[in-house]
């Protein structure tokens, strides 16, 4: 190492070392076999951060390379989920509703806590700048990081010792646990714990490190996954506000847009679509295009669903992207600089309720593409899920059949959101009976989907169930959300377009209308 950070990098190698090997005792070494097929591996570095941007900690984590494994033979099983966002969201509403507690914990080395099956053996080299002995290799006792099947068997780990004290394994969100006294939220290592009393939370976590988790608690739920979150308000009247100020600071700095000389933009897109553009300027390359979307997509979906439609516009050719693209990055970016401090402010309301806003946008890129591509005949679906006035999910996405009609790509963004509404509701009852929340008032808590198409609403609502001559040939995988309106008790409403939430999803808006709906989505 030549950096002028050489020794704090040795230090945390070192650190590393110590926990795989003396405190969890990773491995063991033995004498190399002509036999054994012996796994690569190597060194990840990453500096990690506060969220002002500030150093916390050199991290130096060891990882085999599991690229150099094969499967069917070396593993089997890798799929390990994480917490939704739309799970985290409902709680965060809930504990400000109730004044719930809350804290973060993180758990140190975590994918090494699982150990490996019976069965199975599997070498390692020795970690560069650690060797000892000649003809010596490691073999693992546990699922060191890098391994194909260390995710699996960490989140099988951490499930047995969760349901072993008392918090069962969620039906609706994988990664949610809910116990008598507490409820779990768990991203991989990070884990958000939310209770009645600290001491609830304090006695989950002993007990966890009792079972030899290596678990230390951090506070409360600020910073949770990169996400600032502070209290505003008053006890009456709580609120949260959700920002991510670091990276939306880091995405105007990598677009380039720091200087005094880039200005604001209004809105974080044009009212016209942004077409294919296969025939365009070919992209600068003045930044890194991908890791630009990738940086909105994570923040359009956790803090600011205002840009969720033009980012899902750009993300659409993220590896052939034009200069026509680059320039809608850029007026996204733009956008940011001028709201930098901005983020989702939630207050919930006294009225208990779950409130769907779906759209669509029909055939919107026809006329800006070549008439002779299906692409352009598609319709655009969009739409917000609130609970308690609060937004908990939104999407923004191209309907995958092409409608005829208005009143078709409507009612297919109805049929759409209804595959998000119903899982939520289910998740928000499951929630507000395990808090405490009076179960007359999670009984009575009005489901309504607010559309602004008449025909949409009328063939959602009819009674009995039938098909209109316009309407018959709709897809039957679009009906199925009628048989559910009236068991789930679901209100269908007419809205005014000019509060219809779910348009800021579906199209670029006229300055004027976005900042309406912008004011209504985010607070300011």
């Amino acid at each position: 190492m030549n950096s002028a950070d050489a020794d704090r990098w040795w230090d945390a190698m070192s650190a590393e070392m110590e926990t795989l090997e003396v405190d969890l005792k990773a491995w063991k070494l033995v004498k190399r076999e002509p036999w054994m097929k012996v796994l690569p591996c190597t060194w990840a570095f990453r500096i990690k951060r506060f969220l002002d941007g500030l150093i916390k900690k050199f991290k130096a984590r060891f990882c085999v390379r599991g690229d150099c494994q094969t499967e069917g033979v070396d593993f089997f099983e890798t799929w390990s989920p994480v917490i939704q966002w739309s799970t985290v969201l409902t709680m965060m509403v809930l504990s400000t509703k109730l004044g719930l507690r809350s804290a973060q914990a993180d758990i140190t080395a975590a994918f090494v806590h699982a150990e490996l099956g019976p069965d199975e053996h599997i070498f390692v080299h020795q970690p560069a700048g650690f060797q000892r002995g000649h003809n010596l290799v490691l073999s693992l006792n546990r699922s060191v990081y890098g391994l194909r099947q260390a995710p699996h068997y960490f989140f099988q780990h951490l499930k047995r010792h969760m349901e072993r004290h008392g918090l069962k394994q969620s039906g609706l969100d994988p990664c949610l646990f809910i116990g008598k006294s507490v409820i779990a939220l768990c991203y991989v290592d990070d884990i958000l714990f939310y209770a009645r009393d600290d001491s609830h939370i304090d006695n989950i976590i002993q007990l966890l490190q009792q079972d030899g988790i290596m678990i230390r608690k951090e506070g409360s739920a600020e910073g949770f996954l990169g996400v600032d979150v502070k209290s505003l308000g008053t006890p009456s009247a709580p609120r949260l506000l959700l920002t991510q100020t670091g990276l939306t600071k880091r995405i105007v700095e990598a677009l380039g847009l720091c200087s005094s000389f880039s200005t604001a933009a209004a809105t974080p897109a044009e009212s016209s679509p942004l077409p294919k553009d296969s025939q365009g300027v070919p992209a600068t390359g003045t930044f890194n295009y991908a890791a630009v979307v990738g940086m909105l997509l994570y923040l359009s979906g956790h803090t600011r669903p205002d840009i969720a439609f033009a980012v899902h516009q750009c993300a659409c050719y993220t590896f052939c992207p034009t200069r026509r693209r680059e320039l809608a990055l850029i007026r996204i970016g733009r956008y940011l600089k001028g709201t930098m401090d901005k983020g989702l402010i939630m207050s919930p309301s006294n009225v208990p309720s779950i409130d769907c806003y779906p759209d669509a946008d029909f055939a919107g890129l026809y006329g800006h593409e070549d008439s002779q591509d299906p692409h352009c005949a598609r319709s655009r679906t969009g739409y917000l899920i609130c609970m308690f006035g609060c937004p908990v999910l939104w999407k923004s996405k191209l309907q995958t059949e092409i409608a005829l009609s208005t009143m078709e790509a409507e009612y297919v963004a109805l049929s759409t959101s209804c595959k998000d509404l119903f899982p939520i509701v289910d998740l928000i009852h499951a929630l507000c009976s395990a808090v405490g929340l009076e179960m007359a008032a999670v009984a009575n808590m009005h489901v309504r989907i607010h559309e602004d198409n008449a025909g949409a609403l009328t063939l959602a609502s009819l009674e009995p169930k039938r098909m209109t001559p316009c309407s018959k040939h709709y897809a039957i995988k679009y009906h199925w959300f009628r048989e559910h309106v009236h068991s789930w008790r679901v209100h269908l409403l007419k809205i005014d377009c000019r509060n219809q939430l779910g348009d800021l999803f579906t199209k670029g808006l006229p300055a004027s209308s976005f900042t309406h709906l912008q004011s209504l989505l985010m607070g300011w």
